[in-house]
């Protein structure tokens, strides 16, 4: 019988270790309390520290601001800003005064225009779209930007902004003297874009995180500040209690040891014993010398791997059961044939799907080479297949799916898609195959295209005729058939035309992806073509109560183009957007040009494209919605069609909309050579950069229109105004304008020579008047208004059309 004997004794001689290890806990739970007290107090020091450095900065900005809002609202300054020709003196010497003892590095004098005064090149950190704001609402400010704060402040004469003083202040210049001396980590951050840090100095440590507070400059801006005190600090604060309980612990470490060695043998020797046993998987495990509880452990080890044993060879058993019971009623019931074949070729498994695709039953074909469903031609390609792919080449099909031709066990073939994979059984290599029969899918395809020759080839039949006869009746009849009906036949002559077109390309539409689409290109006007293809889808338009807005930007639009493919496209544009448009609503379409393209936009106000068919709009036989196809018709055609007529003109097109509110497709093609050139020489005109809006000037002594156009106009539009010719005359020398309107109500004879010197300086002239003039006007006269029944919100739009063009960088 093992002899045992109780652990009363050792656990009696495991207080010592326990009243050592709370003595050891306590001292450490003191030392941890005595560091957290210090990291409070070092953080609360450097907080304070922080907030102070941000108040030094903040002082030094607002102490420059106040000096320059003082600059500003001298009277001296005010007088020189208005005294042009006596300010050079005052100015250079007050903002001499402005960068000489301070933290500012530079300041300069702008005028009401934003431009720096009296001086033709600017400083490099100067924009005018940093005094904007100053210009527009009469108030100063402060602004950070390009790693530099810039101080703002307006110039007012009887509250009209006549200029300012803006002074330009480098952030390392403002931040770098604050630190100086600082013996901490700190980090700096201007709206987290500009970061100042002394990267010397450890950062591990206590850090202490501040913003400005409400009543600082700094608070409008996303400024943070944060210094660190390494976690040496705090060592050095608790280095003499530490240091005594160092030597306590070194004085008790060797006695404790001792006691720990003694008492760690005793009672280690029988659980490694133990250990031992159940590492190398000796059971039963019989103890020679051992407590009652290590007895009763043994005993417990012995039971429970029996147990466990037996429980995994059941479970083992049964998940192997299971996942054969699984995957074979997958492969049974699976509606595509899978086929299992060796590195032979030899047949594995044929699942009843292969059965009843290929007539086989399962017995006949299990053991036999796979090449008995192939036709002869593809079964030596597989021979190729297997042994290349076997000696280490490249696979052809194994990892990826091909269309093959499959044959049955009554020799018929039918076209397949096979997909192959590799696996490991039992230390063999097998392969699967999954083997769909597509043939529905081909026979689709097939009376698809089949289909679509044949409607198409009925049509072309009549529409051949029916052109046939337009043209017959206008060559032969037509000069006695009134205007209006020989323009309808023509139209309807020309519609006939491109409809027999489109139904070629109906014919031809496999031919899209092949790029064999063929084009007769020649040098065409895009504005004719345009305005020809309006034209025909007029009366089109009418039939659905939608109204056609052609607005032009430019006359002479010179392309090198195929006009009947072109003319194709924008009807195909056109009659999607009138289709979807509600009635009476307008279809635009725009023609303008971009750098050196050209540009056509057609845009609706229909119900839009919902945002999931946006990347299938161009496909073929693509519809975002089949139930509104019903009702305005349509093939899905017309799309993939015009997409491959631009790109064949090496232009692009695409579209943008949004739900509910209308659709915008727009597409553009290169200008001509010889165009492009004739255009650079045309473009002389003065460039826009001087002014940030459009300015137009009004010449009349009319009150209430001058308050009625500034109103209309106030936030896109600078309005000047001139209440006589002579002043008109005085502005324009001095002035650039991109419109005129014009008052002649008291007689436009006067007025010749100076809209003759307008139209030299190619400046829009609209004219309000009484009465129709029968004198030859310039061409720059672009429109004319009765002045007593003035609509403005008619004029309001023409005027934005005009300045869209001439000043399309505000996209008015």
């Amino acid at each position: 019988m093992t002899k045992t004997k109780s652990t009363a004794i050792s656990f009696t001689k495991l207080i010592l270790v326990l009243l050592i290890t709370f003595f050891l806990f306590v001292v450490g739970a003191t030392t941890v309390m005595e560091l957290f007290r210090i990291q409070k107090h070092v953080h609360a020091e450097l907080k304070i520290q922080a907030l102070s450095h941000l108040q030094v900065i903040d002082q030094i900005l607002k102490s420059q601001r106040e000096s320059i809002i003082r600059t500003a609202q001298s009277q001296l300054s005010i007088n020189s800003l208005i005294d042009v020709d006596g300010s050079d003196y005052y100015f250079k010497h007050a903002l001499e005064d402005l960068t000489r003892y301070n933290a500012i590095d530079d300041a300069q004098i702008f005028d009401y225009a934003g431009n720096i005064f009296k001086s033709t090149s600017p400083p490099s950190w100067y924009s005018s779209s940093i005094v904007s704001d100053a210009l527009v609402t009469g108030k100063g400010y402060v602004k950070l930007e390009n790693n530099a704060v810039y101080i703002v402040e307006p110039i007012l004469y009887f509250g009209a902004v006549q200029g300012g003083i803006i002074a330009y202040v480098k952030l390392p210049t403002l931040v770098t003297p604050v630190f100086k001396n600082s013996n901490q980590h700190y980090t700096l951050s201007f709206e987290h874009q500009w970061t100042f840090e002394n990267s010397k100095l450890s950062t591990m440590g206590t850090t202490a995180f501040v913003t400005p507070t409400s009543d600082m400059l700094l608070s409008d801006y996303n400024v943070s500040l944060s210094l660190s005190e390494p976690y040496t600090h705090l060592l050095n604060e608790i280095t003499p209690w530490l240091t005594s309980f160092i030597v306590f612990a070194l004085i008790s470490l060797l006695p404790m040891t001792i006691i720990a060695r003694q008492l760690g043998r005793k009672m280690a020797a029988p659980i490694a014993q133990l250990s031992d046993k159940v590492k190398i998987g000796s059971y039963p495990i019989e103890m020679s010398q051992t407590t009652t509880e290590l007895a009763v452990m043994a005993s417990a080890f012995n039971h429970a791997t029996e147990q466990i044993r037996q429980a995994n060879k059941l479970t083992v058993e049964a998940e192997r059961q299971a996942g054969q019971s699984q995957l074979a009623a997958i492969v049974e019931t699976v509606n595509d044939s899978i086929i299992t074949i060796d590195e032979l070729g030899n047949i594995a498994t044929f699942n009843p799907a292969a059965e009843g695709l290929f007539g086989y039953f399962s017995d006949e074909v299990i053991g036999k080479n796979v090449k008995l469903l192939m036709p002869d031609a593809l079964a030596i390609q597989h021979d190729t297949y297997i042994k290349n792919y076997l000696d280490g080449k490249p696979a052809k099909i194994i990892g990826s799916g091909r269309e093959i031709v499959a044959m049955r066990k009554d020799g018929s073939t039918f076209p397949a898609d096979l997909s192959v994979s590799q696996m490991d059984v039992l230390g063999k290599r097998m392969f699967t195959g999954i083997i769909r029969d597509i043939t529905a899918q081909k026979q689709e395809q097939d009376m698809k295209s089949e289909f679509v020759a044949t409607v198409s080839h009925e049509l072309r039949t009549p529409l051949t005729s029916i052109r046939g006869s337009l043209g017959l009746v206008l060559g032969k009849f037509g000069d006695s058939v009134p205007a209006k009906s020989k323009k309808m036949l023509t139209i309807a002559l020309r519609n006939s035309e491109r409809l027999t077109l489109l139904i070629n390309d109906i014919l031809d539409i496999e031919k899209l992806e092949s790029g064999q689409m063929t084009f007769q290109f020649s040098r065409n006007n895009l504005n004719a073509i345009i305005r020809r293809s309006v034209d025909d889808m007029d009366g089109y338009a009418k039939q659905h109560h939608v109204s056609l807005v052609y607005i032009n930007e430019i006359q002479d639009a010179y392309i090198n183009a195929d006009s009947s493919r072109l003319q194709q496209v924008i009807a195909n544009l056109l009659s999607n957007a009138i289709k979807y448009s509600p009635a009476n609503s307008q279809v635009t379409i725009t023609l303008l040009q971009v750098d050196t393209q050209f540009r056509v936009e057609v845009t609706d106000v229909g119900s839009g494209i919902p945002a999931e068919f946006h990347d299938r709009i161009f496909e073929r036989f693509s519809q975002a919605d089949s139930s509104a196809t019903r009702l305005v018709g349509g093939t899905g055609l017309g799309l993939s069609i015009t997409r491959a007529i631009i790109n064949g003109h090496k232009g692009s097109i695409d579209f943008f909309s949004v739900l509910g509110e209308g659709s915008t497709f727009f597409f553009t093609l290169p200008i001509d050579a010889s165009e492009a050139k004739r255009l650079a020489a045309l473009d002389t005109r003065a460039s826009h950069s001087d002014y940030a809006i459009p300015q137009l000037l009004y010449v009349g002594n009319n009150q209430a229109l001058k308050l009625t156009l500034r109103d209309a106009f106030k936030n896109d539009i600078e309005l000047s105004c001139s209440p006589s010719l002579e002043s008109a005359e005085i502005a324009i020398e001095h002035q650039r304008f991109e419109l005129i309107v014009c008052d002649v109500t008291r007689g436009e004879a006067r007025f010749i020579p100076f809209f003759n010197s307008l139209s030299s300086l190619a400046i829009p002239v609209i004219l309000l008047s009484e009465v129709a003039s029968h004198t030859t006007m310039p061409s720059n006269i672009l429109s004319r208004h009765k002045s007593s029944d003035l609509n403005i919100d008619k004029l309001k739009s023409e005027v934005r059309l005009i300045l869209k063009k001439n000043f399309p960088q505000k996209a008015m």
